[in-house]
């Protein structure tokens, strides 16, 4: 791999000049020297720990500076790696978000540094949604959204994808939803298995519960036997702190990350089967 590589695969701390880069040599000899320690080739896949954190730092700062062909340079090396779809979102991509928004909370970077890499990430997931595709019937159909007042909808976009992988047929519905939209959307698509309602900040509480209380005005969860049939709710997001906290905004349970709600709607099915 040449010096290049490891620069655009987050690697090697560099600092972009003109067209070109530039790598401080205290730095260079560093690496050099912990190469030969580690040995060579790409690491085999390790799910969490040190691992993950290593593909978190390297896509940060390639997010930082703006490289998008570096950033998808990261995520390539992870899959040759032996990493799969669920671990590029939940492991690399979701966590290097939240960094980036701690990092921009704290002052150390501009907005603007902010805003475009949630562009790049975007984008970055547009790319996997064409490399990983799932053919066939579905497995039926599950809602997810954000409620009013939550503006960011990247995470809800990665587990979409992650969803429709798995064979899911999925109604994304955003962000900044009104409660009673959710509801709407239950009563009219066919075969809902599932809702998550994906919540982040604390202030939005209350409009997630109003839109699980949407959901099941319309299910048979309301003893309406004209209803629809029952829906399973879910809540996921950094604003949840337990499945206890889940039951009172009205749900069925918590999903701490996108791992568990795939896992709870496979139960769903398998209860029903």
């Amino acid at each position: 791999m040449t010096v290049y590589r490891y620069v655009r695969e987050g690697m090697l701390p560099a600092v972009r000049v003109d067209r070109g880069w530039q790598v401080d040599k205290t730095v260079l000899k560093d690496f050099q020297l912990a190469k030969k320690s580690s040995g060579k080739g790409e690491s085999k896949a390790r799910h969490g720990g040190r691992d993950s954190a290593d593909w978190v730092d390297r896509i940060v700062g390639r997010l930082i500076d703006g490289d998008e062909v570096g950033s998808a340079n990261i995520l390539n090396s992870a899959l040759r790696s032996g990493h799969d779809l669920q671990f590029i979102y939940v492991d690399i991509l979701i966590p290097a978000l939240v960094d980036i928004g701690a990092q921009w909370e704290s002052g150390k970077i501009d907005i603007y540094v902010e805003h475009r890499s949630s562009e790049i990430v975007f984008r970055l997931i547009v790319q996997l949604s064409l490399k990983f595709k799932r053919r066939g019937l579905d497995r039926g159909t599950v809602v997810i959204g954000a409620p009013k007042g939550e503006l960011h909808s990247l995470t809800i976009a990665m587990i979409t994808h992650l969803l429709r992988y798995e064979g899911w047929n999925v109604s994304n519905l955003g962000a900044d939803l009104p409660a009673d939209e959710f509801g709407k959307a239950v009563k009219n698509l066919q075969n809902v298995v599932g809702v998550c309602v994906v919540t982040t900040m604390s202030s939005s509480l209350s409009e997630a519960a109003k839109s699980i209380s949407a959901v099941r005005k319309v299910s048979k969860s309301n003893g309406d036997k004209s209803a629809k049939p029952m829906v399973k709710c879910f809540v996921g997001g950094s604003a949840i702190r337990s499945d206890d906290h889940a039951q009172e905004l009205g749900a069925d349970k918590w999903v701490k990350d996108p791992r568990e709600l795939i896992a709870a709607l496979d139960s769903v099915l398998s209860k029903a089967s």
